[in-house]
């Protein structure tokens, strides 16, 4: 009998074996999901955890099987629309497995980075998503070299050790001149993201396919962007100075775009009257933008979903075939692109 003040003593997986007349090793099965338990047994078991009030102890588990099925995603920020699409594919699927997923927010801090990586690992997190790290490969590579694992989607982090899984961006920009070329024009811009080889790769792909429709590529028409919606509009604002008599403009992204329209409008200009622009990434937003923006549509769930089985595959012991994880780019052509007048 307890007295008052004393702590009530934690049922026990015995007690739970015990009231429902089976062995803990059936309780245990029944509890993990690691094999067939006959109904009957398996509704005693309920019962008896339900009256027992018995919680698994999670801690103690994850000393025995290594494992405290929970992985995290690394992400620069969590103000894109672009990424929140990411996070809703990996959460619906770590709960389909029965994992749980920590979100951890980087700011572009590569300490910060590292920071959370040790942390991570000292908690016996079981592995890790990660977007946009500025963490130099040769200290991501040390955790993966300790056997931490390590995906990366959408951003590349240009370690040889850590599997990446992402749209072709390249592709995906040559979509987006192309179709501004399709239309008619000749004096096509380009705001660029971030510094990272994805903004790289998307301006090569625009260059390619000015150089395939015999336009020599202008460093006048690039400006240099950030990936946000006031770095569209700074950039929109210097190619008005730099080059008025450009007709289309493709962005690095559609928080770029959305921006760049802003500036246009502000310009005392019209889109598509005036400017055409295509997008990149195709956000919900995207739709609802005046005009709606024609972009280049990146399956954010695809991506999730794939590196997140990537992942819990290594987690399991499984060692990935291949590094590169590509998925195809789709226009998705709306309003906000047309012929020049």
């Amino acid at each position: 009998m307890s007295t008052p003040g004393s702590r009530r003593r934690r049922p026990t997986i015995y007690d739970v074996a015990r009231l429902a007349g089976v062995s803990t090793a059936t309780v245990s099965r029944a509890l993990n999901g690691t094999g067939q338990v006959a109904g009957a047994k398996r509704l005693a078991i309920d019962a008896a955890v339900e009256q027992l009030g018995y919680r698994p102890n999670t801690i103690a588990r994850s000393l025995v099987t290594r494992s405290t099925q929970t992985i995290a995603l690394l992400l620069p920020d969590i103000t894109n629309p672009f990424y929140a699409e990411l996070v809703a594919g990996i959460h619906e699927l770590t709960l389909e497995r029965g994992y749980t997923m920590l979100l951890c927010t980087t700011d572009f801090d590569p300490e910060q980075e590292e920071r959370y990586l040790r942390l991570l690992r000292a908690k016996h997190v079981d592995g890790a998503l990660v977007d946009g790290l500025v963490l130099p490969p040769e200290r991501i590579a040390r955790f993966v070299e300790d056997g931490f694992p390590i995906v990366c989607l959408d951003r590349d982090v240009e370690s040889p050790a850590v599997p990446l899984v992402q749209v072709d961006n390249r592709m995906g920009a040559r979509l987006a001149t192309d179709h501004l070329l399709s239309l008619g024009h000749r004096r096509i811009a380009h705001i660029m993201g971030a510094p990272a080889r994805i903004s790289e790769e998307r301006l090569l792909g625009y260059q390619s396919s000015l150089t395939d429709a015999g336009i020599a590529p202008d460093s006048a028409l690039v400006g240099l962007g950030d990936f946000t919606e006031a770095g569209g509009h700074d950039a929109m604002m210097s190619l008005l100075a730099a080059a008025p008599d450009l007709t289309g403009v493709f962005a690095a992204n559609d928080l770029s775009a959305i921006g760049a329209m802003s500036a246009i409008a502000a310009a005392g200009r019209s889109v598509p009257g005036d400017i055409s622009i295509v997008g990149f990434d195709d956000v919900r937003l995207s739709r609802y933008t005046s005009p709606p923006l024609t972009t280049v549509r990146q399956p954010a769930g695809k991506i999730a979903r794939h590196a997140t089985e990537l992942l819990l595959g290594m987690i399991g012991g499984r060692k990935p075939r291949k590094l590169h994880h590509p998925f195809a780019p789709e226009l998705i052509v709306r309003d906000s692109a047309s012929s020049p007048s």
